[in-house]
């Protein structure tokens, strides 16, 4: 996603006048040297979406938001005009707003403090929430007569520097890849879809399998016990020859005019991600299921999505390995994004061999989509010194160990706390229930004995009554009433306290 930029604004009436200032050739959104940079070019290619507070709207290369603190309505939101200043270089449209009026403000007023408190931590707006209204919207040119439609055309690949129908593929693209279309589809809609299938792949049952303890099947290693080689950079011959044919004309090394630095390096995250799961799930042993682990579990392959934000990155990668593959457990997806971080300070040629092993395996499995475009350039990218030195994978290293820090289970947005919470307890129900019956189970046996001893008195004679009596004081001495509850009170103590720990280590 494009650095997302603010909207301004103000209020006239029921009217809400936003104006998005265009951000022009070279210039950096944050004010910093971040290479070339990108600008918007065809203001006519653009997509836009609203909700009750929200607007949004991804123009040509852009993401430019705003989040209102009145509701729009959302009834009277029908053929927005978009008014484009060339000499500006802005854009200027009106939506409808509900009215604030005197009671609405009173009310506001007599909220109490925990609701405002709620209000104030409200979570990230749900992108599934959004309507798209680009079908609706028309744009002007310095006051013209002519109202012209938007036109989607966006960019995708390396650098986004790919515009335009995707090339023909022997495969079938719908099958390895979410986005068949990407220059039809913006963006902001990608990452909109991705959430959308996210959530509905999610399985509550199969996260609540690997969350006490990784379930691994027979014959299987555990990848959170394998300890990844990352001196081991040397290439085969094939590996070799491949490198070779990629970088040996300079101007296949050359980058694109415009370019976003961050939203390369954040891609290059998102690739490495999945690679470092892989390494973890077959113990660096390439198997039949590891092209579609390296592709799936990163979004900038599955659904062309670009990121500028490495904790977009890193959110979306945890997201993915909690849905997809066998085992989904948040502490083994930690795991991996710190091989990530490993990967980056350690060994550069390390990363560079599987992005070459991911190439030769996408190529044999019908992916080679993903090596057109973008293994292949990422490979011209790690073997540009120029470009990528150790120094900067450093940084990025550095930058991501702090994102990594600052990312919690519930930032997820899959509800993990609540499900963990009600796991445990459930857990904790069942072991005191199995201490219960247990505790009845034992002592039913010894009523019975009584009994059938009573009966034996009438009619047997007192010597036997007399053996059987002895025998069944001699079982009572054998394991004592205090004994028995002793030994289940302390089983039951032990496995609580695991129990309850792990309750206690929840990072809500």
């Amino acid at each position: 996603m494009s650095h997302i930029q603010q909207i301004e604004h103000k209020y006239k009436g029921n009217s809400c006048e936003l104006t998005l200032k265009i951000k022009k050739s070279h210039e950096s959104p944050t004010g910093l040297d971040s290479g070339p940079g990108r600008h918007v070019q065809n203001i006519r290619n653009c997509d836009v979406f609203i909700e009750d507070y929200n607007f949004l709207i991804y123009l040509d290369v852009q993401l430019y938001k705003f989040k209102n603190s009145r509701r729009f309505d959302m009834k009277d939101i029908k053929n927005v005009e978009i008014n484009y200043n060339t000499k500006d270089q802005c854009m200027l449209l009106n939506l409808p707003c509900m009215p604030d009026n005197e009671e609405e403000h009173h009310e506001s007023t007599e909220k109490s403090a925990v609701e405002k408190k709620s209000k104030n931590n409200e979570k990230s707006l749900g992108l599934w929430k959004l309507k798209k209204i680009t079908d609706q919207c028309y744009i002007r040119v310095d006051n013209s007569k002519e109202l012209l439609k938007p036109e989607g055309n966006f960019d995708y690949g390396f650098a986004s520097k790919f515009r335009g129908t995707i090339r023909p593929f022997e495969c079938d693209l719908e099958v390895v890849t979410r986005m068949p279309e990407p220059d039809s589809v913006s963006p902001l809609q990608r990452t909109i879809d991705r959430e959308i299938d996210e959530m509905k792949n999610f399985s509550r049952d199969q996260y609540k399998l690997n969350f006490v303890e990784l379930q691994v099947p027979d014959g299987l290693d555990n990848p959170m016990q394998f300890s990844i080689n990352f001196k081991d950079s040397v290439l085969s011959q094939e590996e070799q020859c491949i490198l070779h044919n990629l970088t040996s004309k300079p101007e296949l090394m050359e980058m694109p005019d415009e370019y976003d630095i961050m939203e390369i390096d954040c891609s290059l995250i998102s690739i490495l991600l999945g690679i470092c799961y892989d390494v973890r799930f077959t113990s660096n042993e390439i198997n039949c299921e590891s092209a579609w682990t390296r592709s799936v579990l990163s979004a900038t392959l599955t659904y062309f999505e670009p990121f500028t934000s490495l904790k977009d990155v890193v959110i979306s990668f945890m997201r993915r390995s909690l849905i997809y593959p066998l085992y989904r457990n948040y502490e083994l997806s930690k795991q991996c994004v710190e091989d990530c971080i490993t990967a980056l300070q350690s060994n550069t040629a390390w990363i560079l061999k599987q992005l070459l092993v991911s190439h030769d395996i996408f190529e044999t499995n019908e992916r080679s989509v993903f090596n057109h475009y973008y293994i292949d350039d990422y490979i011209r990218y790690l073997s540009n010194p120029a470009i990528c030195t150790a120094a900067h994978l450093q940084m990025l290293a550095h930058n991501l160990k702090n994102v990594l820090l600052d990312i919690f289970k519930k930032h997820l947005g899959l509800g993990l706390q609540e499900l963990e919470t009600e796991l445990l307890k459930e857990l904790i129900t069942d072991i005191h229930m199995a201490a219960s019956n247990s505790e009845d189970d034992s002592e039913d046996p010894d009523c019975d004995d009584e009994d059938d001893e009573d009966e034996d008195v009438d009619d047997d004679d007192e010597a036997t009554d007399d053996v059987g009596t002895e025998s069944c004081e001699s079982e009572f001495y054998t394991l004592p009433d205090s004994e028995s509850d002793s030994t289940s009170s302390s089983s039951d103590t032990e496995e609580d306290s695991v129990i309850e720990q792990k309750m206690d280590n929840l990072k809500l």
